[in-house]
């Protein structure tokens, strides 16, 4: 099978991609600009205070979509050492290196200016494809989610470090 995807718009930031990474998890200022031939799909979205959006991560190299296990590499940058971080599967991870690099985000909608979205939040890159969007709305909000062991043991060692984690 074959799936051919066709992005609606791109990302643009003033800030470089290093700035973006560091900016985690508050994200950057920017914009997503959709191409011309989409923009009436944009009716009525001012007025949503948060967009989900589908993003393809371009500037993924081939050979990094078989990375099958990784790291909570920005616990690592928060204070935990690598060995308390453990490896795990890919697809328990919001890591960039994936066999189809796409990301979801959530991001603050500021503005609609025609066919350009003003957005806090981002983690996108400048010039990353977008592919999808849609108005965040309640039923999107989940009560009751279970974490792993695993994973709450993380979050508790990063409490006992004085890292709030309510954002991982």
């Amino acid at each position: 099978m074959e799936i051919r995807l066709q992005p609606i718009g791109y990302v643009e930031t003033d800030y470089s991609d290093e700035e973006i990474s560091e900016a985690w998890p508050h994200g950057v200022e920017g914009r997503i600009i959709i191409y011309p031939r989409f923009s009436n799909g944009l009716m009525d979205l001012e007025g949503f205070s948060h967009i989900i959006v589908i993003a393809w991560l371009h500037k993924i190299p081939e050979e990094a979509r078989m990375t099958l296990k990784v790291r909570f590499k920005r616990l690592i940058r928060l204070g935990l050492s690598i060995e308390e971080v453990p490896e795990v599967g890919v697809f328990c991870s919001d890591s960039p290196h994936r066999p189809n690099p796409m990301a979801s985000t959530i991001l603050r909608l500021k503005k609609v200016y025609g066919n350009v979205l003003q957005v806090s939040g981002l983690d996108f890159h400048n010039g990353t494809p977008i592919l999808d969007l849609g108005a965040y709305t309640p039923s999107y909000s989940i009560e009751g989610y279970i974490l792993p062991d695993w994973y709450t043991g993380l979050l508790e060692k990063l409490r006992g470090i004085g890292i709030s984690w309510d954002k991982l």
